[in-house]
C-alpha cells in the first residue's frame, strides 16, 4: 500500500501561470518571494520597524515557535492573546493602547477571528501582519485590514522554498539577501527522495527511505533555525509558486475534508475540531483532538498514515492562564487531506479509524 502523507513531492507543472499571490497584492502594494516563512516574516518586521518605535506585538499563545522568533529576533516585546477549543483568537481591547503590530492566524484555513477586532486595530494604527501559511488558499483567508500578509507555501505543494511577503500599501525597499544553497540542496534532497505513491513493502512503511528523509528534513530546519535572516527564494522556486495548479489544489482538498467529514466513523479517541467546511474555506489538513494523541498517531503509523502535531508548545510559550490552548497543544493533530489523495485514500483513512482500538476509556473533552 502507498503512504497517505508525508513530504511533498516535485509535480509536473502547467506551462501557464497562475498569477495567484499577485492576485492577492493591490497595485500599490509589493510581493516578494523568501526562502522560508519565518524569512518572509522577518523581513515584513524589518520593513515595519523602519516606522514602529514601540515595538510590542500582541501575538497568539497557541502557535509555531518558528512564528515567535522574528518577533524576538527584530526586537519584539511580546503579549500574547488566548485561543480557545475551537481555534477562535481570544483578544483583549484593554491591550489596544500597549501594543504597535498584532500577528493574526486562521488555523488550518478557517479564519475564526473577530474581525470587529481587526478593525479597531487598523483605526487605532496598529499595523496587523498576517500569517496567512494555513489560510492563504481561503476566500476569506486575508482579511482586508491586513497590512502585511506573510506565510509559506511548505505544507501545501513541493517547493525548496516557500515563503512570501505582500506589503499591500507600499513598496518594499530594504534588500534582500541570496539564499542559503545549503538549505536549499537539503530541502531539494527531500522532494527528490519524496513521491506521491511512495510504495511499502510488505504492508510495512521502507522504514530506511523514510528515516533519510526525516534526517533530511530536520538537518534542513535545524540550520534555517540557526540562520534564518532575510533570504529571498531561488528562481526555481518562484517559477513553481507561480505556475503550479492552485485551483486543482483547492477542489481537491475541499473534496477531501468534506469525504472525511461526511465518513468518519465516530471515536472516543478523537474529536474533529472543525465540524463544518463554510464555502469558499480551503482546509491545509484535516485536524482533530485525540485523547491520547501518542497512541492514535503509531496507530495510524502502523497504517500507513502520516498525521502531525502543529505544533509542540515551543520555549517562548507558557500556557499559564491559557487553560484551551494547554489542552490545544497537548491533544491536537493533523490527518492529511492534501491534493495528492483522492476518495478512495480518504476512504481508507475513515477505515482505518474505524478500526481503532480505544486505547482508554476516556473521552476526549468537548469542545
Amino acid at each position: 500500500m502507498k503512504q497517505i502523507g508525508g513530504f511533498f513531492a516535485l509535480e509536473p507543472l502547467p506551462e501557464v501561470e497562475n498569477h495567484f499571490l499577485e492576485s492577492l497584492c493591490p497595485p500599490e502594494g509589493s510581493l516578494g518571494y523568501f526562502m522560508s516563512g519565518r524569512c518572509a516574516n522577518y523581513y515584513a518586521l524589518e520593513d515595519i520597524c523602519l516606522t514602529d518605535t514601540k515595538k510590542v506585538a500582541y501575538v497568539p499563545v497557541y502557535t509555531c515557535e518558528t512564528v515567535l522568533a522574528p518577533f524576538l529576533k527584530a526586537g519584539y516585546q511580546l503579549k500574547f492573546y488566548g485561543v480557545s477549543r475551537d481555534m477562535s483568537p481570544v483578544f483583549d481591547e484593554t491591550v489596544l493602547d500597549d501594543i504597535s503590530v498584532l500577528n493574526l492566524c486562521g488555523y488550518y484555513g478557517f479564519c475564526n477571528y473577530d474581525r470587529d477586532f481587526i478593525r479597531k486595530c487598523s483605526e487605532r494604527g496598529i499595523v496587523i501582519i498576517e500569517d496567512a501559511t494555513h489560510s492563504i488558499f481561503s476566500d476569506d483567508g486575508v482579511d482586508p485590514y491586513s497590512d502585511y500578509v506573510v506565510g509559506s507555501l511548505r505544507k501545501w505543494i513541493g517547493v525548496s522554498a516557500g515563503g512570501f511577503a505582500i506589503k499591500r500599501k507600499g513598496r518594499f525597499t530594504l534588500p534582500v539577501k541570496e539564499p542559503d544553497r545549503t538549505h536549499l540542496t537539503l530541502r531539494a534532497r527531500l522532494m527528490e527522495g519524496s513521491s506521491p505513491g511512495m510504495s511499502y513493502c510488505g504492508g510495512h512503511p521502507r522504514d530506511e527511505t523514510l528515516q533519510q528523509l526525516s534526517d533530511a528534513f530536520w538537518e534542513a530546519e535545524m540550520l534555517l533555525r540557526r540562520i534564518f535572516d532575510s533570504y529571498g527564494s531561488d528562481d526555481t522556486s518562484v517559477d513553481i509558486i507561480r505556475r503550479y495548479d492552485f485551483n486543482r489544489l483547492k477542489e481537491r482538498r475541499r473534496a477531501n475534508y468534506r469525504y472525511l467529514l461526511d465518513h468518519m466513523p465516530d471515536h472516543p479517541q478523537l474529536t474533529v475540531v472543525f465540524p463544518r467546511l463554510p464555502e469558499g474555506t480551503v482546509p491545509s489538513h484535516f485536524t482533530v483532538y485525540a485523547a491520547d494523541r501518542d497512541m492514535v498517531q503509531k496507530y495510524l503509523a502502523g497504517h500507513g498514515i502520516k498525521s502531525t502535531t502543529y505544533w509542540p508548545q515551543g520555549p517562548m510559550v507558557d500556557t499559564e492562564g491559557f487553560a484551551d490552548a494547554d489542552y490545544i497543544y497537548s491533544h491536537v493533530l493533523s490527518i492529511p487531506c492534501d491534493q495528492r489523495f483522492d476518495a478512495e485514500d480518504m476512504e481508507y483513512i475513515c477505515r482505518q479509524i474505524g478500526a481503532m482500538p480505544q486505547f482508554h476509556d476516556g473521552l476526549t473533552a468537548a469542545l
